[in-house]
């Protein structure tokens, strides 16, 4: 019986434990560090930017490795056997029979004929058979081929393209992921907004309705605050709402299951960016990935040009190679065969016409060098302006977060004001109406150009090329 009861507790000890470990990372709430390390794990976008980072690794290892001998190693083994079959002959026509033999040791050779008329058939017995064994190794290596050099610095140009474009992916995914963020903190402060309207909006309504039963208020009163509670609520339903849609935006973002119950912090601090225009300009023409990926693809198009113009030049390669050779026939006291054979050399080659292949590939190269400048200075000149357009947008920003502060203490004096005149009745109920409202759409105001002023900070960041 204490063993059964023993056995119990540590099973209800343990059930406990698990239900307590399943509920605390239920509860775990991600930072926004948390959402940025979870989206640089699951997005497709920057999983298939490395991916293609790995793949340009391999083509600028194998432009190397034109460089370096190649070599190839061959073994081949055969064998066969013949097989001799007597004919049965009508002996009325053999005109002629002979048989010899080879004695070697234990082993006897025979050799046998007979004619037909003036034909003469042989036959030779035992069987035979015959093994062949080849070993050979080659070995080549260019010597001059001025393409080989353009075609590595070109890979050496796409592998830093591709390395560029992963960290143009991951920033922006992170751009996305902070956007995501900030607007769900937004929604989040707005739900505090509404509620707090609606439990003054709720007060208010009581007040009146005690008012209107001491016959100090009218029943137009009553019923016009009972529309502004109504609408207080509907618009605190519309902002959880949005709570829930920001939530499942978000989770989507990090690549989570936006049904999964993952919850997110809301500890969040307002960002500062002190630096000047002129230098979030040049940060941006020296750090931002993807205009140096253009960049870089700029020069690799350069020298794919260069490669077609050297193909119009002479090549030089040398080569080497061993093979041996070892086999045997009949018997294999009667016949072995082995041979050794090496070869070196040079070979040049120039070719001199090929049906306008060679001016066709430099015209396709250039036409594509051409195209990838004119794709980076467009590119260059739009980073500018994008710099340019978020700075200004941060300045604006700025100023209207000092604008709404002073709104909403406006707005709250307000308020004050007009309920002491609407309690002695020097204020009428539109006026303490929109003296609610004016609060409200203040407080809002001012969540929201918080919010703003970290987004426009990432956005000024992400067109700078800062993570």
């Amino acid at each position: 019986m204490k063993v059964v009861l023993r056995v119990a507790l540590v099973t209800g000890l343990l059930a406990v434990l698990v239900v307590a470990s399943a509920v605390t990372t239920q509860a775990k709430e991600l930072t926004l560090d948390d959402c940025i390390e979870q989206a640089l794990k699951n997005r497709y976008s920057v999983i298939r930017a490395r991916g293609e980072e790995t793949r340009a690794s391999a083509n600028k290892r194998a432009a190397l490795g034109a460089f370096l001998p190649g070599l190839s190693a061959s073994y081949s083994y055969s064998k066969s056997k013949r097989i001799d079959y007597e004919t049965d002959v009508d002996s009325s026509f053999i005109t002629d029979v002979g048989i010899d033999s080879l004695s070697i040791g234990s082993v006897t050779a025979y050799d046998a004929s007979y004619s037909i008329g003036s034909e003469v058939i042989r036959s030779t017995f035992p069987d035979v058979e015959t093994t062949n064994k080849s070993l050979g190794i080659d070995a080549s290596m260019w010597l001059f081929r001025l393409p080989n050099f353009y075609n590595y610095f070109g890979a050496r140009s796409d592998k830093l393209v591709a390395h560029l474009d992963v960290i143009n992916s991951e920033q922006d995914l992170i751009f996305s992921v902070k956007t995501r963020y900030y607007l769900y903190l937004a929604a989040i402060q707005n739900i505090q907004v509404q509620e707090e309207a609606v439990k003054r909006s709720e007060e208010q309504l009581k007040l009146n309705e005690s008012k209107y039963e001491l016959g100090s208020a009218s029943l137009s009163d009553v019923l016009k605050q009972k529309v502004q509670y109504g609408n207080d609520r509907l618009s605190l339903i519309s902002a959880q709402n949005a709570v829930a849609d920001a939530k499942s935006e978000l989770a989507y973002t990090i690549g989570i299951n936006p049904h999964s119950d993952i919850e997110f912090s809301t500890d969040y601090n307002i960002r500062q960016f002190d630096g000047s225009l002129e230098e979030a300009l040049q940060f941006g023409l020296e750090h931002e990935p993807g205009l140096l990926a253009l960049e870089q693809t700029m020069k690799s198009s350069g020298y794919a040009v260069n490669s077609r113009k050297a193909e119009y030049l002479p090549t030089l390669s040398a080569f080497a190679g061993y093979s041996k050779n070892e086999g045997t026939s009949g018997f294999d006291i009667l016949r072995e065969s082995a041979s050794d054979s090496r070869s070196f050399g040079f070979r040049a080659s120039w070719n001199i016409f090929d049906g306008f292949n060679r001016e066709r590939n430099l015209s396709s190269a250039k036409v594509t060098r051409n195209n990838s400048a004119a794709q980076y200075f467009e590119a260059r000149n739009f980073l500018l302006k994008e710099i340019k357009t978020a700075y200004l947008e941060l300045e604006k920003l700025r100023e209207q977060k000092m604008v709404s502060d002073e709104n909403v203490a406006a707005a709250e004096e307000d308020l004050k004001i007009t309920q002491e005149k609407y309690n002695l009745g020097a204020a009428t109920i539109l006026d303490l109406l929109n003296a609610q409202v004016s609060v409200k759409q203040a407080q809002v105001s001012l969540v929201q150009v918080d919010f703003d002023l970290n987004t426009s900070i990432a956005r000024l960041e992400n067109a700078m090329g800062k993570m």
